[in-house]
């Protein structure tokens, strides 16, 4: 499927940007970054007023199952482009980048959904429109379930220019270290089967693969599918460590955790008989919050898809969507910039996502 947006796009959507904003009616406020290393790991904090006017469902909200919701009926001056019958592409009223773009579908489907074909080729005909007409890298991210740091339950994904935190980021550091390590790049003829690679030093589990030659929605999508059945493996095998560490009674971080069974690493509930014979959970060492063993963050620009495997959104309204996985946080406050810290910073990564169980 190949879509074509009017040639006036997306000029014409930046314009609408600069004048909505002007209007009062859409916020951007470009901030400085600070940069920051920890374990090795390179953060990049920003806090901007509009991520603190951003509002964010609940995750049992009934938003999230299609009952009202921005994107049902979308205001007309926000709406830019139409890529095709079934996706509507709106400016983004709480922007952190210079334009941003939100493509949802038009009629409801949940944010809990994998993307399909359709909106593969909505998404690539925004990417390529930005690429080829406004000579600019294009980015996509796509947040997948309320532990992925969805903010909305209508089906979107989010396009912008690609951002520059001031460092490389660990997708594109993971492939010079493996293609230097192999002593080749991956040509076109091999694009297919591209080795799909994680970051030697990175403490939670993501799947990387390069894309090369002439990008199709098709080729996307087939790139999606492999790294989406690594995100459907690791969930499995870091779910079935949880049950097992359950059945044998320590929590795999802690040590034993006495008569009630064991807890896993850091919350996933395992459901059984206490005791006494009444129902009953392990509970997690750390936080009584439920794992999620399905979310998933998408990251992709014309160069490479990421993909990460998610537990959990955050804590205490601290947490991350798929920027943040990759070091670019855009904060509300001070407030939420300590507590990173208090967090642990890449711990809290680990905590959200998956551990890796390659690394010692």
């Amino acid at each position: 499927m190949d879509i074509q947006l009017p040639p006036e796009f997306p000029q014409s959507a930046v314009d609408q940007f600069d004048l909505l904003r002007e209007q009062g009616l859409l916020f951007y406020f470009p901030t400085d970054g600070e940069v920051v290393q920890h374990n090795g790991f390179n953060f990049e904090f920003k806090t901007s007023p509009s991520i603190a006017r951003k509002p964010i469902l609940a995750a049992d909200a009934p938003e999230r199952r299609g009952k009202g919701g921005p994107f049902v009926d979308p205001d007309p001056a926000f709406v830019v482009a139409r890529p095709g019958p079934d996706h509507v592409v709106e400016l983004s009223m709480h922007a952190m980048i210079r334009p941003h773009y939100v493509l949802h579908t038009r009629l409801f489907a949940p944010q809990t959904d994998d993307l399909d074909a359709g909106d593969w080729a909505a998404t690539w005909a925004v990417m390529a429109a930005i690429r080829d007409r406004g000579h600019q890298p294009p980015m996509m991210i796509y947040n997948c379930g309320y532990e992925g740091g969805a903010s909305q339950g209508h089906k979107h994904v989010q396009v912008f220019t690609e951002p520059d935190p001031g460092f490389t980021l660990f997708p594109v550091e993971a492939l010079a270290l493996a293609e230097k390590a192999s002593g080749n790049k991956t040509t076109t003829a091999s694009r297919e089967n591209a080795p799909i690679v994680q970051h030697p030093t990175v403490p939670f589990q993501h799947f990387v693969q390069r894309l090369t030659g002439h990008i199709t929605p098709d080729y996307i999508l087939a790139a999606y599918q492999r790294l989406l059945a690594e995100v459907r493996r690791a969930h499995k095998e870091h779910v079935e460590r949880k049950l097992a560490q359950a059945t044998n009674g320590t929590n795999g971080t802690n040590g034993a955790n006495g008569a009630n069974g064991a807890n896993g690493t850091n919350g996933y509930k395992t459901h059984k008989k206490s005791a006494s014979g009444t129902p009953g959970h392990s509970t997690p060492a750390l936080d009584d919050l439920p794992e999620s063993a399905t979310a998933y963050n998408v990251i992709m620009t014309p160069e490479w898809m990421c993909m990460i495997p998610r537990r959990r959104g955050g804590k205490d309204g601290t947490g991350a969507g798929s920027l943040g996985m990759l070091g670019m946080l855009w904060l509300k406050n001070a407030k939420e910039r300590a507590h990173w810290e208090e967090l642990g910073m890449t711990e809290h990564y680990v905590w959200m996502g998956l551990p890796r169980y390659d690394l010692k």
